[in-house]
């Protein structure tokens, strides 16, 4: 508990009704007045003072008031209240696009993606870096709405520390055993904190029928997902469903060569063999023309090659707009 200026100590994690009036240092008798919490302009509670529920003591003295007044100006956000409502998709969506799972072999994909994928991250950290400080600076820098499809084990998670707070961060995957994971990296990565404010979710869910009511999200995330979905363009098409008008949807994605005709033809020869033993993944997609023609208004993105990753080489990433 933090004395007051006078001394008086709020009590934590007390309903204000459970608390007696106590007397302060300076002699006031102090009345507790219950979890003081400031709204924004729609109304929902955004933070309180200390950052967790407490009962203030009402004190008429100088010191005490000025107290109260500076906390509310250096409050700590509270978690965000959960802003878009998950939906159950069309079952015949479900039966066509969420298909029956193993899940010994998910286990065993999502610690494989969990632990195996550091050099490949490290490689594309730079570009990613580049991308989400242009999306965050891009959206508005409190209580925002991102949906990130296709999770995974949350490699993203380093890449949220200038996000806007207040966030409510929706991650959506059909292999559940990544949920475990997805939670391990944004706690490393420190978005548990509370000064973040951030509301984490994790759902079950496949690309090509979200989980989400249309219009909800300020931006989508998705990368490394779009190779193995089963309809790029209907889960491209689904991205923008959920967006609200001027949202972002930012993407990184590995594809088909652009710059060797020879090693494109030995990605599509290989691609049957990907989609087996990857989850689905395919090597041959045009992803960035996929984006072009799902009527984006803006479409931000660029083909470069990596170095050392053999079919996984050939790379689109961007920014698309609303």
């Amino acid at each position: 508990p933090r004395a007051s200026p006078c001394g008086a100590r709020p009590a934590e994690a007390l309903d204000a009704a459970d608390l007696p009036p106590v007397a302060s240092a300076c002699g006031t008798l102090l009345t507790p007045m219950g979890e003081a919490s400031f709204s924004d302009a729609e109304g929902s509670a955004t933070s309180s003072i200390f950052g967790r529920r407490e009962a203030l003591f009402a004190c008429s003295c100088p010191g005490c008031a000025a107290a109260v007044a500076a906390l509310t100006l250096f409050a700590v956000p509270r978690r965000a209240a959960a802003k878009a409502s998950l939906v159950a998709p069309p079952e015949e969506d479900l039966k066509r696009f969420d298909l029956p799972r193993n899940k010994q072999v998910d286990e065993g994909f999502a610690r494989g993606m969990a632990s195996g994928m550091v050099d490949y991250e490290r490689a594309v950290s730079k570009r990613k870096r580049a991308l989400f400080e242009k999306l965050w600076t891009g959206l508005p820098q409190e209580g925002v709405t991102v949906v990130e499809v296709g999770m995974g084990s949350f490699p993203n998670a380093l890449y949220f520390k200038n996000a806007p707070k207040g966030m409510d961060l929706i991650g959506v995957d059909p292999n559940d055993s990544m949920e475990a994971y997805a939670r391990d990296s944004a706690k490393r990565a420190g978005l548990t904190e509370p000064s973040r404010g951030m509301n984490l979710r994790v759902t079950h869910g496949v690309a090509e029928s979200l989980p989400l009511e249309t219009g909800v999200a300020d931006a989508v995330i998705c990368t490394l997902t779009l190779c193995s979905v089963l309809e790029p363009e209907r889960a491209i098409s689904e991205i923008k469903r959920v967006l609200r008008p001027g949202g972002r949807f930012l993407f990184l994605e590995h594809v088909l060569s652009e710059t060797d005709e020879d090693f494109a033809q030995s990605q599509r020869a290989m691609t049957p063999f990907q989609v087996a033993r990857a989850d689905g993944c395919h090597l041959d997609r045009r992803t960035l023309e996929t984006i072009k023609k799902a009527g984006f208004r803006d479409v931000d993105g660029q083909y470069f090659e990596l170095d050392g990753f053999s079919y996984l080489n050939p790379t689109v990433a961007g920014i698309a707009v609303v």
